[in-house]
């Protein structure tokens, strides 16, 4: 009996002290140099990839690693400085490989489509299956942790590349915590530059953003980019988007506040329209296909001054506040790539004054839009005819109170043309033609001298008059001449 009671009080001690003996077994293997190999190949297979790591360096129950290596078969390099992780023994007693304070001072990400392999098999974010684990008796293994945690981990410096010209600098990131089965990991990004493959006519460089905060979702199928705080300049952006990892095709959604015309618009154009833009706008793309864009965009504070076509239109009318003609609604849509753009549903009013409504497609140079123009009444008191013969068509959708004509913008941007200015003119010959001698003669002189001041706009007077008693071919005359001073009405 004695020996009997020796032997189970032996026994209950080995069981008390096996868990002991299994970690010390376990930390002693995993400081072994046969170690790094096995993880080696565990996470090269867990992530189809080539993976190298350096020494590892134990300090108590935290592992350091110099340098990590992992050349994806998708076709993305990692490459990791600084790695360092813990492991919590308490968590290892209760079957659970818990990992505290892992973090990198760098990782840098690299894609190169010259090494995509053929074929191969994405990465399942599981944590079982896949590598040799280390060489454990049989008797022990149902003491080992069947369950994987990882409670979070840092990086100081995150960067990445991407031939398409998307680049990450100098951000920080941050995982969320990590349990084994979970398909995606979460983690945020804060601080940072990104520079984007988009490009602006007055910008040198493409354009880059400065990172607030980001949210995302990485899968193996998909990364998501749940939100994030951007800004450009001074301007606020909000955005949103997904990338395929299957067909690298993406897309993105922002919403921006206070884009200052200045930072977008042609030199010549920036004294000439003034104001900031609101919008929200959504980019795709796919490989082989140039951006597609399509968005509303709304015009704040807007004011078109500085123009010859503003200049000619307050002397036609006799209207100062054409010269500065502030913009009270200015929106529209649009949709298109690069080459070719369409603005739809645009909007431009000045309240009191006039109203544009249409849609202009851009393709390169060339220009074609068609647009109902609306003005009050008011504003054709001083042009004859107009009324009568041009400005004749219902509107109504459009604001009370106004009158409306159509207008066609052709031509090239360098060179635009339209053809309201003839109209204008023709309407204001056949006024002439309608009206008395006398006052045929007051009418011509009160249209031709904010053009032509008023000695030279007296002498047509007696063109036009003659035109009232000649007939045809005076008529024509007139209404010639009336052209070639007006050319070009609208044209900038």
């Amino acid at each position: 009996m004695p020996v009997a009671a020796g032997l189970a009080g032996a026994l209950v001690v080995l069981v008390m002290l096996a868990p002991a003996l299994l970690t010390g077994w376990v930390r002693a293997q995993l400081k072994k140099d046969g170690f790094r190999a096995r993880m080696e190949a565990l996470f090269g297979g867990r992530l189809d990839a080539e993976v190298t790591l350096a020494p590892l360096r134990w300090t108590g129950d935290e592992v350091t690693v110099a340098e990590a290596q992992a050349r994806l078969a998708n076709g993305w390099r990692a490459e990791m400085n600084g790695l360092h992780l813990g492991l919590d023994w308490a968590a290892f007693r209760q079957k659970t490989w818990r990992v505290i304070g892992a973090g990198a001072d760098s990782l840098d990400l690299v894609f190169d489509p010259a090494q995509v392999r053929p074929g191969s098999a994405s990465a399942e974010m599981s944590g079982d299956g896949g590598g040799k684990g280390p060489s454990i008796p049989a008797w022990l293994r149902s003491w080992l942790p069947d369950k994987t945690e990882v409670d979070g981990a840092r990086v100081e410096r995150f960067s990445m590349r991407h031939p398409a010209g998307w680049q990450v600098a100098g951000a920080h990131l941050k995982f969320s915590p990590w349990l084994q089965g979970d398909g995606s990991l979460q983690l945020t990004a804060e601080s940072g530059v990104i520079t984007t493959p988009l490009t602006l006519e007055t910008l040198r460089e493409p354009v880059k953003l400065r990172l607030d905060r980001a949210a995302l979702r990485l899968a193996p199928a998909e990364a998501h980019l749940k939100e994030a705080d951007l800004k450009w300049l001074d301007t606020a952006i909000t955005a949103r988007g997904r990338m395929r990892m299957e067909d690298k095709s993406w897309s993105l959604s922002a919403n921006f506040e206070r884009l200052p015309l200045a930072e977008v618009l042609a030199e010549d154009w920036r004294l000439r329209l003034t104001g900031h833009l609101t919008g929200e706008v959504e980019l795709a793309a796919s490989p082989g296909a140039q951006p597609r864009a399509k968005g509303r965009v709304t015009l704040k504070e807007g004011a078109l001054t500085a123009l010859p076509v503003l200049d000619r239109l307050a002397a036609y009318t006799n209207v100062e506040r054409f010269k500065r003609l502030v913009l009270d609604v200015a929106e529209t849509s649009l949709e298109g790539t690069a080459g070719a753009q369409v603005f739809d549903k645009i909007v431009l009013q000045s309240n009191g004054l006039m109203r544009l409504e249409g849609r202009l497609a851009v393709e390169g140079e060339k220009l074609d839009g068609s647009f109902l123009l609306g003005v009050t009444p008011e504003t054709l008191r001083w042009m004859p005819g107009t009324q009568k013969h041009v400005f004749t068509l219902p509107n109504p959708n459009g604001p009370d109170g106004m009158v409306w004509t159509t207008l066609r913008i052709t031509g090239t941007r360098s060179a635009p043309r339209e053809d309201l200015s003839s109209r204008i003119l023709q309407g204001a010959g056949r006024a002439v033609l309608d009206a008395p001698g006398e006052v045929a003669a007051q009418a011509g002189e009160l249209l031709l001298t904010p053009v032509l001041g008023k000695d030279a706009a007296t002498a047509p007077g007696t063109v036009i008059k003659g035109a009232t008693e000649a007939g045809g071919k005076a008529v024509e005359s007139g209404v010639r001449l009336l052209e070639g001073i007006g050319g070009g009405l609208l044209k900038p």
